[in-house]
């Protein structure tokens, strides 16, 4: 079944939205949804050198068996939305935070002598990451979810640019690790590390996705 029609006026967003499923197409593609979901849906295409038509067409195409867990998400109120993101991504993601961390030390350790500049800087880049994304989740948690669950103002503007802040890195981690892929002569625990740093930007694209364009726009 399909979602329901993408145009050529809509942000992507607004095309995520119609159907979901389009994430890991967008993904793949390298359009950005969630930092980047306000940006119209042509340009984003247009920019990565794709005919907008075509590509639109191909995004109406997809098809899907059944209505995704993704769709039955939007479907949420406030509160189901923010206990979804608190139990669905917060908890998985910071165990992920840690496991990486553990990982890129040990790597460090092992092969420091044929690897250990490039492994530093990527290290340093995911410190960065890091101390910025668990205080900012616990902030969400402590702070902010609960006063929007009580209906209180909360400074969506703040945690959109703690959004942003959070999407440079991933991308300079993707940059520095050339898109997540071991060298040639990196042992298993190299792939599984760089596998779970991949799982960990492509889980946060969609946590950042649900939060910058569903939850901050209900009421």
């Amino acid at each position: 079944m399909s979602f329901g029609t993408i145009n050529k006026s809509m942000t992507v967003a607004d095309a995520v939205k119609v159907n979901p499923e389009l994430m890991d197409v967008l993904a793949k593609d390298g359009i950005d949804f969630c930092c980047g979901g306000g940006h119209p849906l042509a340009e984003a295409i247009a920019e990565k050198g794709k005919d907008v038509d075509a590509y639109i067409t191909m995004l109406n195409d997809i098809q899907v068996a059944q209505k995704s867990s993704r769709a039955e998400v939007l479907s949420y109120s406030k509160d189901q939305l923010i206990d979804y993101i608190v139990h669905n991504y917060h908890r998985e993601q910071l165990n992920m935070i840690d496991e990486i961390d553990q990982g890129l030390a040990k790597l460090l350790n092992v092969h420091y002598d044929h690897h250990g500049e490039e492994l530093a800087k990527i290290y340093q880049t995911f410190l960065q990451l890091k101390s910025a994304l668990i205080p900012h989740f616990r902030h969400e948690e402590h702070v902010d979810f609960p006063e929007f669950k009580a209906g209180k103002p909360v400074d969506f503007d703040e945690l959109r640019a703690e959004h942003e802040a959070a999407g440079v890195l991933l991308e300079s981690l993707s940059a520095l690790t050339n898109q997540y892929t071991a060298p040639a002569d990196g042992c298993a625990t190299y792939v599984y590390v760089f596998k779970t740093m991949k799982a960990l930007e492509e889980g946060l694209h969609e946590h950042i996705f649900l939060e910058n364009s569903v939850l901050f726009d209900m009421k």
